[in-house]
């Protein structure tokens, strides 16, 4: 058991260690500062992230995509920018009764800036990357990453440890081979 859970945090360290990569699509953000404004987040293996411009019609708002077919993290910026609040849901209560009824409860936070942004949406995608890749369990937990987002976006370093932290206590299932990929 000892030597499983040594291998799991070596494989998990070398992940963190690797350097991302980064394109940009967004006019006005370089690479540099996209490099800046995630240092001393988890890396997701070899993965690409991708920063997009997000186009809205009405008031900005978080959006973000782990695309695990392509290798893609997908991060989008609202633009043009401005300092915006958002519901954060961090965890939900089953409601007694026939249905599935739930009680949740929120977090109002402001995004002040770009990196506000794409530190949030990263960790919140990272976690649905971790889920599937590292711990071959299925990635649709949202409360969970939004929970694992909004307590580690402001921090310096993030690590391993952090996740672990927002995931104990999760019941899911592990993923079905038909839907692992195959390298």
């Amino acid at each position: 058991m000892r030597r499983a859970v040594a291998a799991i945090e070596r494989q998990a360290s070398r992940a963190h260690a690797q350097e991302m990569s980064v394109r940009s699509d967004l006019p006005g953000l370089k690479v540099a500062g996209i490099r800046w404004a995630l240092s001393g987040l988890p890396s997701p293996g070899d993965y690409r992230v991708v920063i997009k411009p997000l186009r809205f019609r009405t008031r900005p708002h978080l959006s973000g995509l782990c695309e695990f077919d392509v290798g893609r993290i997908i991060v989008r910026v609202p633009e043009p920018f401005r300092p915006f609040d958002e519901l954060v849901y961090v965890k939900a209560r089953r409601k007694p009764g026939a249905g599935m009824r739930f009680a949740w409860l929120s977090e109002k936070v402001r995004f002040r800036t770009r990196r506000d942004v794409l530190r949030f949406v990263y960790l919140h995608e990272w976690l649905h990357w971790y889920l599937r890749e590292m711990q071959g369990r299925r990635s649709g937990a949202e409360t969970a990453c939004d929970r694992f987002a909004l307590r580690n976006f402001r921090r310096r370093q993030v690590t391993i440890d952090d996740a672990l932290e927002a995931i104990r206590g999760l019941r899911m299932l592990p993923l079905p081979d038909e839907l692992r990929l195959v390298a």
